[in-house]
């Protein structure tokens, strides 16, 4: 029939007068990919748990009204009371098994057998466990997992700590050593200016770094502070004695976190930048470093020869006399390297976070080196043996000893801080996952906070 007619949809009466009704029944256990051992483990621990045993009983005789007419216990299943069943000696929540107590710690080794992370654990659990804080489990097993632990990805990176800005020119330097067209140089830059020399190295020994340092400071004066990373040349016995003789204060950066002494490696790279220009266009490199100099730093009316010998230099350009007159600049400039720190910290900081604090003894893995071509991404297991401030730890680790930054350390046993790092990322909008910041709505108060301070 091309156009079904009214009467085609006439349903059949049912001649049948014995008002009985058609019934279905279904035993989910038959239809459970279950081998007949596990079924019977599953009968058998259930009648052997207690509260199991007592949520039978309540099934098969009919739930109260009220929670408060049932034992404590069982409470907790009073909301999903109506999601319970009791089928060929296994209890059901929905389609879902419930897991005698007995049998968990066994299922999360099955949950977590191809160690994927948090949330794709618990999507695979959902589908066909349950029990009673289900969740809360396979999040502690899975950040507990010593083989998870041992190849995780980095860290999230942690607020900015901000230099003290020095009160003097030349009172704090920085020194590194880079590698420009098969030669090493050594670059030397003051904090409170920017200031940086670059020095020829015929080698990377602590007799020549030492000899080139000797040069700068009779020319520029003894600093207070130096700060270097943990190179041979540098934490060797004989720069120590340099220091204690020269009585200026050395202080090392964070082991394999280069990060932590930024303005070298800032220098560094300028540095690097200038030479390999200037090799490219055949142009003099220290006409280059000169124009660095007496060029003013973003955000500042100085140039950094400026903040550090109160005048400008002469240059090729045509410089008026008034900026080859020396002029005391600085109060002018602590402020505003202070006003530059502030701005360069929070805009870093919208996407960091503190991690907590280690304690003495604690179990930890440490992050895998990033060194070029290295191919191994297993975090070793270590134990903190003394914090040396400012993000530093003393670890050991196979009967040796490391100093490495709270980025680089990860606890085996993660506390219900650092548990959320591992969990797979929410699809929900961030206004309605708890615990997570609206780094949107932060940032713009604090914007406007900012703005205003410097109104």
């Amino acid at each position: 029939m091309y156009l079904a007619d009214t009467l085609s949809r006439a349903y059949l009466r049912n001649n049948d007068q014995t008002g009985t009704l058609e019934e279905e029944a279904i035993h989910q256990a038959r239809f459970l990919p279950v081998i007949k051992d596990r079924l019977h483990e599953l009968r058998q621990e259930t009648q052997e748990d207690k509260t199991l045993v007592e949520l039978i009983k309540v099934i098969l005789s009919g739930w109260p009204e009220i929670s408060a007419c049932v034992s404590a216990p069982l409470q907790p299943y009073f909301s999903i009371r109506d999601e319970l069943t009791f089928q060929d000696g296994i209890v059901f929540k929905g389609e879902r098994i419930l897991i005698p107590e007995t049998m968990r710690m066994d299922m999360l080794h099955r949950i977590h057998s191809s160690h994927i992370g948090v949330e794709g654990r618990l999507r695979r659990a959902r589908e066909n466990l349950f029990w009673l804080g289900m969740t809360k489990d396979v999040k502690d097993f899975v950040t507990k997992c010593d083989t998870c632990r041992s190849f995780d990805d980095k860290q999230m990176k942690e607020t900015l700590v901000i230099h003290d800005v020095p009160t003097r020119p030349w009172a704090k330097v920085a020194s590194d050593l880079v590698s420009h067209n098969s030669k090493e140089y050594l670059v030397t830059v003051d904090y409170f200016s920017n200031f940086w020399e670059v020095d020829y190295l015929r080698n990377t020994k602590s007799k020549t770094v030492i000899q080139k340092l000797k040069a700068l400071f009779p020319r520029y004066g003894i600093p207070d502070t130096l700060v270097s990373d943990n190179g041979p040349q540098f934490a060797s016995t004989e720069f120590q004695q340099f220091a204690k003789e020269w009585e200026f204060s050395h202080v090392t950066s964070s082991p394999k976190y280069p990060q932590s002494n930024g303005k070298a490696e800032q220098a560094v790279k300028m540095a690097e930048r200038l030479l390999k220009r200037a090799l490219k266009s055949l142009s003099d490199p220290y006409l280059s470093l000169l124009d660095f100099r007496n060029t003013p730093t973003q955000g500042m009316d100085t140039s950094p020869a400026q903040r550090l010998m109160s005048r400008s230099t002469k240059t090729l350009l045509p410089t008026k006399e008034t900026l080859l007159v020396p002029e005391v600049y600085l109060l002018k400039s602590q402020k505003q390297l202070t006003s530059l720190d502030r701005r360069q910290a929070w805009y870093y900081n919208r996407g960091a976070r503190d991690l907590r604090p280690l304690d003495i003894g604690e179990k930890v893995h440490i992050a895998p080196p990033e060194t070029l071509g290295h191919t191994d991404n297993e975090w070793r297991k270590g134990t903190v043996k003394h914090s040396l401030g400012n993000r530093l730890y003393e670890i050991e680790s196979n009967g040796q000893t490391y100093r490495r930054n709270r980025r680089d350390l990860r606890p085996s046993q993660l506390a219900d801080t650092d548990a959320h790092m591992y969990e797979d990322i929410d699809d929900r909008p961030v206004q309605e996952q708890p615990g997570r910041i609206n780094w949107t709505n932060f940032c713009e108060s604090n914007l406007k906070t900012y703005q205003c301070t410097q109104e």
